[in-house]
């Protein structure tokens, strides 16, 4: 195709991510937004430059000048219109988490071969300075073979940035879903491991969040490594970094560097470049009619770990994720 036309679906604040990637780049153009807020979706049409607007995404899915949408919406949502865009030919590049249970997840993966179309899921982390540079290196040996992750995300906030983000019936668990698809799928990208075993805990220590808001989950990866990932929402002291250990070192990744023996990487984070890349990926895959980097298929063992853990913090037992 001459031109790539995006319809993105949700025009919240992760559009303030996509929308200005698809404009940076070449070949493709953004032909329609969706809202049920039609003043927001106006609001970013006229930002955009978009032409069509739409309150009702199955409209916007019907519309001919969309070859490819972006949705951005609850998390809970994710699945019906990912499903309902493929079969109707449409590209789909969906937000993370990519659903908000395997079987969701499962179920896109099927519509997207179905139709032959490409389907990505919005694994930002992936396409950061610091940790493509850092997965390089394991990939490379510089800390020779990876015995143990630490990864943890520790802050203090008191504003949800969505309305929905407190109702666990849409967020699907702010943290373990919201965050945790980011810090999951870190620990799984970053050391190209599959998920075996998972025993995950989880506690209510603020009523404000209406939810888990203390979360530690415990994994042992296909071929021996171990891992940890700790996710706070009430710390007053903030960290956000992961710790891989090997047979001859241990690096520790961060947003900006990356340490390890007497090296110190640097690695500034550009996050329009980083938008760029991803949203750059998406495009190249529909072009070249190839799988995309965070590809559904890819992510879905991180979607199986992410499973895993519910059940775990659900039934307070050991999950063999291998069998999901």
């Amino acid at each position: 195709m001459d031109r790539i036309g995006i319809g993105a679906i949700g025009c919240g604040g992760i559009a303030s991510g996509h929308l200005p990637a698809y404009r940076d780049l070449d070949g493709i153009e953004t032909v329609a937004v969706c809202d049920i807020d039609e003043q927001a979706a106006r609001a970013r049409a006229d930002e955009f430059d978009v032409p069509a607007v739409y309150i009702d995404w199955r409209e916007l899915i019907a519309d001919e000048r969309v070859d490819a949408v972006s949705i951005l919406l609850p998390h809970h949502l994710h699945r019906d219109v990912a499903v309902a865009a493929a079969e109707a030919g449409k590209h789909v590049l969906t937000e993370k988490p990519m659903a908000t249970s395997l079987a969701e997840a499962d179920d896109m993966i099927a519509a997207a071969d179905a139709a032959g179309v490409v389907l990505m899921v919005g694994q930002i982390l992936r396409f950061r300075p610091a940790n493509t540079k850092a997965r390089e290196l394991i990939r490379g040996g510089a800390i020779g073979e990876v015995r143990n992750i630490l990864r943890r995300r520790l802050g203090n906030s008191r504003e949800f940035r969505s309305d929905w983000a407190h109702k666990p019936e849409e967020a699907g668990g702010w943290v373990l879903y919201g965050y945790g698809a980011h810090e999951v799928d870190m620990i799984l990208w970053l050391n190209d491991k599959e998920p075996e075993t998972v025993y995950a805990q989880a506690r209510v220590n603020n009523e404000y969040w209406n939810d888990y808001d203390e979360i530690t989950v415990q994994m042992s990866l296909l071929d021996g490594p171990m891992a940890t990932y700790q996710h706070s929402l009430n710390t007053p002291f903030g960290a956000w970094e992961c710790m891989v250990i090997g047979t001859e070192d241990a690096m520790l990744i961060d947003s900006g560097q990356i340490r390890f023996a007497d090296h110190v990487v640097e690695a500034p984070l550009d996050s329009p470049a980083c938008w760029r890349a991803q949203v750059g990926e998406f495009v190249r895959a529909i072009e070249e009619g190839d799988e995309p980097e965070a590809s559904g298929r890819n992510v879905r063992r991180t979607m199986a770990a992410l499973e895993a853990a519910k059940i775990s913090i659900r039934d307070g037992v050991l999950v063999d994720a291998t069998g999901l």
